[in-house]
């Protein structure tokens, strides 16, 4: 996998990793479930968790007996794609997206799956320019394949794959043009289900933005600190507070107070995030547009979880904090850890906010120190942190 991405994707440094241990480490405590008002809510969290764990038997039934089977579907999608002399022809296929890695194509004639083509992969591949790798090259594109496959079916195993946009990775022969010249190349696409939930008027989109880039932060200094004290150590939640720097929320907020229905639905997914983090470590992408959107189906709320996959993990929060435990000015130097604690605290802060509201509790606890809430005042992350999102 590193040795994959050291030639198709950005290159690690392999001093970044050893700073986990140098750095002290964040408190970061097992969030468990609070007393609630009465033994009503317990029952309803415990009714939930029941439903999530009969879904998930259902659908390893359904694997073992071969219903549903997504890979085949994708499989017998691919035999349709048009082609030259054997390798995908992408001059054939409609791009309809431009992602930060990604370009998205369509294939008119069949748009129940989307094709998606890695830019810096596809430039390296390129470079390269032959029509097949190398074997030591195959070798470790196979490996990362086979790491990114099996990222996409931990999320399915845990979010269920009625919630999920099946996505699968692979190594395929590809007919592209680069600066105006056509070449046929062995490269990495993946094809991902296509869905209408995107063109649903009434979805409601589960995502945050980068706070400490609003200018309204200055004017709203003590209530920004409040916030932090509250979701991400141990102050008293104010959800005005929350919705002061995060109003795209709102909606979902108010939906909470009046839908027993949609609150569950929201229950639900944070649950089922929740024992995901607990078993993987990993987040998933809730900074930006439209990763995670919950909907109605048949006049029932459910929940879609698009292209979610994070390279952020509990480890890389554990030195982002820690940094911040240390000194401000280690942050203030490092764009990239920078970076990686904006992110943390947007995941963190949406995750527990949410989580208080549907009366949950804090869904990752983390308990920041007085001295960590103090230097995140000091982190310059408007003055030096690009404005548009970025993959870490």
């Amino acid at each position: 996998m590193e040795n994959f991405e050291a030639k198709f994707m950005q290159p690690k440094n392999p001093e970044e990793e050893k700073k986990a241990a140098k750095i002290p480490q964040a408190e970061i405590v097992s969030s468990q479930l609070p007393q609630e008002e009465g033994v009503d809510n317990t029952k309803k969290i415990e009714a939930i968790q029941r439903k999530i764990d009969d879904q998930n038997k259902i659908e390893e039934i359904k694997e073992q007996l071969g219903i549903e089977n997504r890979d085949t579907q994708i499989q017998s999608f691919i035999s349709e794609l048009p082609n030259k002399e054997g390798f995908i022809d992408f001059s054939q296929l409609q791009r309809v997206g431009h992602g930060g890695t990604h370009d998205v194509f369509i294939y008119p004639q069949n748009p129940t799956f989307v094709i998606k083509l890695n830019r810096g992969v596809l430039k390296k591949t390129s470079s390269i320019g032959q029509t097949e790798l190398s074997p030591e090259i195959r070798k470790m594109a196979d490996k990362y394949v086979d790491v990114e496959n099996g990222k996409n079916e931990q999320l399915y195993k845990h979010f269920g794959q009625e919630h999920c946009l099946r996505e699968k990775v692979m190594v395929q022969k590809i007919s592209v043009k680069q600066n105006g010249i056509s070449q046929n190349i062995e490269g990495i696409i993946s094809i991902q289900e296509a869905s209408d939930v995107f063109k649903d008027p009434n979805k409601k989109d589960f995502s945050a933005g980068y706070i400490e880039q609003e200018s309204s932060i200055e004017e709203n200094r003590k209530v920004y600190d409040k916030m932090n004290k509250a979701l991400l150590s141990d102050g008293e939640f104010d959800e005005k507070d929350f919705l002061k720097f995060n109003e795209k929320l709102k909606p979902i907020f108010e939906l909470v107070d009046k839908d027993k229905e949609f609150a569950d639905c929201v229950k639900e997914f944070l649950l089922r995030f929740k024992k995901y983090f607990e078993e993987s470590g990993k987040f998933i992408d809730l900074v930006g547009q439209e990763n995670v959107l919950f909907y109605q189906q048949d006049g029932k709320w459910t929940f879609k979880l698009g292209s979610v996959i994070k390279g952020e993990n509990k480890q890389v929060m554990e030195e982002a904090m820690g940094a911040l435990e240390e000194n401000s000015k280690i942050l203030n130097q490092d764009e990239k850890m920078r970076n990686q604690l904006m992110n943390q605290l947007a995941l963190i802060r949406l995750l527990n906010a949410t989580g208080l509201k549907v009366g949950i509790g804090k869904i990752v606890d983390v308990r920041l120190t007085k001295k960590q809430l103090e230097n995140l005042d000091k982190v310059k992350f408007k003055k030096e942190v690009k404005t548009e999102r970025k993959e870490l």
